[in-house]
């Protein structure tokens, strides 16, 4: 199975000389509809507070803020909304398009969401619902029988519930054929990490539940069932809602009576015709987790880093954008630079990286402009390895010379890299010209020695750390944006990799964006609708 898993890497690597295996050119009349919906299943309206509402950015890295906020259909629609939600939609001609709180690869959105929830959170009953993020509504797929919801009540820790994330990979495949698993997971990475940032805002906890089966998962959302002419693929039951102590069992009759529940609402066609890869296809069916023993949940309270003091957290979320391109001249302070390495360190936050566990990723720093520091290669050590053995298998030259006292921050080599980290990233010049850019360094034979579904939350990490990076470039009055086109086994040649035990799984660059004009900003959503007040 391991080997399946090296030979799809290998497979949807790009290369000066040839891409991995893709359409070759856009057909607009396959595009697949920007959002799912259930035709016919009850659509349940959710609400969203004015954005001034909030609580301070910086404090809800740290831990959950304040008191658990009581689950109930204000709370989960002020989570919704603040992370997978509309942000913007944009208008140039006759075309125009929705941007959301999360982001995703090509803004293509693969991502959906499913919560199930007991008795009392959005009405009596208990509910499987999913979330339609262009109406801003739950449509309910299912109304448990009161038997079945008080089973999910008592199975349930009070005041939380639990939400599956899935991946549909045509989405994606449209556009980046074989290479689309990738961006599926990217953008899981993003989603985790925007959920895990709008609950800790609540006060609430997430974490991802090993005791569930992949397999058994779509089950359990729905996903199984006749009607879904695009697969979709569930990838990760999460437990939102007060911290626990230790991950909690969800017994086989409670699990095989929601798999069972009629369900209410068609899946719509995304495309009038898609078009098979074969080995996109067999990746999702290899590194499908199976179900773990149960885990302990230890919460993990960092000293809040008051680097933002007095900005709000909520206007900085629903503002975030992916720049297009990047001015090339503008500058930061070395010391901005190094508030974003102590935000991306998991000790420092473990609001949103204790969702998956022990760090697995370093980063690989091409630095242009930032003043204070110069420019060159740099390798920032997140715990992915042991600092002693982080030389092991690298380039001889390499400096590895201290670069900042309170951070594992190391200068590699100095000189120019604006032309390098460019050619590295499939010739985009938006990797030169920023403030400074980043490759993700993923300990892949490590991964894979403890089980092939290990391989996709190497992703999952690199798109928390892709969305720490869009808020702190935000933060600080600028932009970022991923990278997921670069030559894979260039960036290695040139770290002279002697194995794979590093391989490199995103990029990111940031700097001051140039923005169309041209372009048109509208509303998210036509009206406010604010929850009733007692």
């Amino acid at each position: 199975m391991n080997d399946a898993v090296r030979a799809y890497h290998e497979l949807s690597k790009h290369r000066p000389d040839r891409f991995a295996p893709g359409p070759g050119q856009l057909d607009w009349a396959t595009q697949p509809a920007p959002f799912r919906r259930y035709s016919g299943a009850r659509l349940l309206e959710l609400f969203h507070r004015p954005l001034e509402e909030t609580p301070p950015y910086d404090a809800v890295f740290a831990a959950p803020v304040g008191r658990p906020a009581p689950l109930d259909r204000e709370s989960l629609s002020q989570l919704l909304y603040d992370s997978l939600a509309i942000s913007a939609w944009k208008e140039a001609g006759a075309s125009r398009w929705a941007l959301r709180v999360n982001p995703s690869s090509g803004n293509l959105h693969p991502t959906e969401a499913y919560l199930l929830l007991p008795p009392g959170a959005a009405g009596e009953g208990g509910l499987l619902a999913h979330y339609a993020p262009d109406a801003h509504a739950l449509e309910v797929r299912a109304e448990l029988p009161s038997p079945l919801a008080a089973q999910l009540a008592a199975a349930l820790p009070p005041g939380g519930f639990l939400l599956g994330l899935a991946s549909i990979p045509w989405r994606e495949a449209w556009k980046y054929g074989e290479r689309a698993y990738r961006y599926c997971q990217h953008d899981l990475g993003h989603a985790l990490a925007a959920l895990a940032i709008a609950a800790s805002a609540l006060g609430w906890q997430v974490r991802a539940m090993g005791g569930v089966a992949e397999q058994t998962l779509d089950r359990l959302l729905g996903l199984d069932r006749p009607g879904f002419v695009e697969r979709e693929y569930a990838d990760v039951l999460l437990w939102i809602g007060p911290a626990q102590e230790r991950e909690f069992a969800l017994n086989q009759p409670l699990l095989d009576g929601i798999a069972a529940l009629e369900l209410q609402g068609t899946p719509n066609r995304l495309s009038r015709e898609q078009y098979p890869w074969p080995e996109l296809e067999r990746v999702h069916g290899l590194c499908r987790a199976p179900r773990l023993p149960l885990s302990e949940w230890r919460t993990v309270e960092a000293t809040a880093a008051v680097d933002n003091p007095g900005l709000p957290l909520r206007p900085l979320l629903h503002r975030r954008r992916s720049a297009q391109s990047m001015d090339g001249r503008s500058g930061i302070q070395a010391e901005l630079l190094l508030a974003w390495l102590r935000r991306l360190m998991p000790a420092r936050s473990p609001v949103p990286f204790a969702c998956l566990g022990a760090p697995q990723v370093d980063l690989l720093l091409f630095v242009h402009r930032v003043q204070g520091l110069e420019p060159g290669l740099y390798w920032l050590a997140r715990g992915a390895a042991s600092e002693g053995e982080l030389a092991a298998g690298l380039r001889s030259d390499f400096l590895w010379q201290r670069a900042s006292d309170e951070l594992p921050l190391y200068r590699l080599l100095e000189g120019d890299a604006r032309g390098l980290a460019g050619f590295l990233s499939c010739g985009q010049d938006i990797a030169a010209d920023g403030c400074v850019a980043l490759a993700m360094l993923a300990r892949f034979d490590a991964a894979l020695e403890r089980g092939a579904w290990h391989y996709p939350r190497l992703y999952w990490e690199c798109g928390q750390i892709g969305q720490l990076l869009y808020l702190e470039a935000e933060a600080a009055g600028l932009s970022g944006t991923g990278i997921g086109c670069y030559f894979d086994d260039s960036v290695h040649e040139l770290l002279e990799m002697a194995d794979s035990r590093w391989q490199s799984l995103y990029h990111f660059t940031i700097g001051r964006a140039l923005w169309d004009e041209r372009l048109t900003t509208l509303p998210a959503y036509p009206e406010l609708r604010r929850p009733p007040r007692p």
